[in-house]
């Protein structure tokens, strides 16, 4: 006898069929907006519409912690289907044998390295090895921000200002001190040694000046070089010449931003998300009533006897080698890493899209600031893509963190003699690490 379907039991029948069908992946993302969960869901929802049958887990991770994790879980083989990884941290974990290499198949299908800034191309694998590890999901890079209304009071044409070193210290000699709504504007306001952004914050600096951070060949430190003391003597010289308070030197980041908001500093540098934050009303933690908020400007870093670069990061996305459901890992990468998705996320984040095509878009070119800062680092540059460059960083950060209390005057007397000592120190702490990693 034929058995006889009811409407329930074909219902039953569908979920079953659908269930046992059903994808699930696993994501790690760091924090990068106010509400991470939520926006990564929002930016997800199109393709999980068009996905009924996939199940997205997101983690979010801070990015304190985060490094601890994804070590431990490229050593164990127990991590995530998909995985964001800072750009200096992907040369490492493609060393551990953790990381799916891309198909030139999968990367012509998202564009290929024309699609995407030269300089976050270059850290989806190492310098040493051809093989794709991650693509690029979102940018970090780094320009100047100053106040419009003060260089006019002082009489300072931004663009003149903005020309070489020389140019750009007698600007701050001509807008230091100078006065507004009563009160007294430092030039320039730069973070010191309690910020986790000093490499990066001096990179641009060294880079202009001729200098790097590693020799040629990647196999020693190159913090020492003539081209290098000559940078960070010229960086420190605002400090140690009152262009800027040695108060600065005692804080990080968010500090120094906040104090271009309230009206501390006439310059600083950093990144997109200050674009953000002086168009976000103070009713959802942002400056857009601030006074820097309606009279501020966007230029690159002078140029040094090498030129004007910036310092160009972010993060990538790449699929771990332990991945039970690679196919669906690579269809959600090759979607996140796509254009109007970075566009969206670009939005929620205030980062930069990776891709040129969405950089460019002109839903985000209608911001004239914002077009402002990306003409000014469309030609940034990274630091080399080592497998050590974890801790050679920070052997950087601490001794470089070191070094300012010798400009504030607390561990003795500023002066050029004393900074390189304090580069020659750090150069052969860097060495010894970077044996220890060949």
């Amino acid at each position: 006898m034929k058995p006889v379907l009811t409407p329930l039991t074909c219902a039953l029948l569908l979920w079953a069929a659908s269930t046992a069908a059903a994808t699930e992946l696993n994501i790690w993302i760091m924090s990068t907006t106010t509400q991470q969960q939520q926006d990564m869901k929002e930016l997800m929802r199109p393709y999980l519409a068009s996905n009924p049958n996939l199940r997205v887990n997101v983690t979010v991770l801070n990015w304190e912690s985060a490094w601890s994790k994804i070590t431990a879980a490229a050593a164990s083989g127990q991590g995530p289907d998909l995985l964001e990884l800072g750009t200096t941290w992907v040369a490492a974990i493609s060393s551990m044998n953790a990381l799916e290499p891309l198909t030139i198949q999968q990367q012509n299908e998202v564009g290929g390295a024309k699609a995407f800034f030269p300089a976050v191309w270059g850290t989806t694998h190492r310098y040493d090895d051809s093989k794709i590890y991650a693509l690029p999901w979102y940018a970090d890079a780094r320009a100047a921000f100053y106040r419009s209304d003060v260089f006019k009071k002082a009489g300072v044409n931004p663009k003149e200002a903005f020309t070489n070193w020389g140019s750009f210290k007698q600007a701050m000699q001509k807008i230091n001190g100078q006065v507004i709504d009563g009160k007294k504007i430092a030039a320039l306001g730069y973070p010191g040694k309690n910020d986790w952004n000093v490499v990066h914050n001096l990179a641009p600096w060294i880079w202009n000046a001729g200098g790097d951070l590693l020799t040629a060949d990647k196999q020693h430190s190159a913090i020492n070089s003539p081209e290098s003391l000559q940078a960070v003597s010229y960086y420190t010289s605002f400090a140690a010449e009152g262009l800027m308070p040695t108060s600065a030197l005692e804080k990080d980041s968010s500090q120094i931003e906040a104090g271009f908001f309230n009206g501390q500093y006439a310059v600083i540098f950093s990144g997109p998300w200050i674009l953000r934050q002086l168009s976000t009303p103070k009713a959802k933690g942002g400056q857009m009533e601030s006074v820097a908020a309606h009279n501020f400007g966007v230029e690159s870093y002078p140029a040094g006897l090498k030129g004007s670069q910036t310092f160009f990061s972010g993060s990538d996305l790449a699929i771990m080698k332990s991945s039970k459901n690679k196919a669906e890992a690579w269809k959600l990468l090759a979607y996140l890493t796509s254009k109007e998705p970075e566009i969206s996320y670009s939005k929620m984040s205030g980062m930069l899209p990776t891709r040129l095509d969405a950089a460019y878009d002109p839903t985000l070119m209608a911001n004239p600031h914002y077009a402002e800062f990306i003409a000014q680092v469309k030609n940034g540059r990274h630091y080399p893509s080592i497998a050590g460059w974890g801790p050679l960083e920070s052997v950087y950060l601490k001794n470089i963190g070191n070094m300012f209390d010798i400009v504030a005057g607390v561990k003795g007397k500023y002066s050029p003699q004393a900074i390189k000592q304090a580069l020659d120190a750090t150069a052969s702490e860097a060495n010894d690490v970077l044996d220890e990693a060949r």
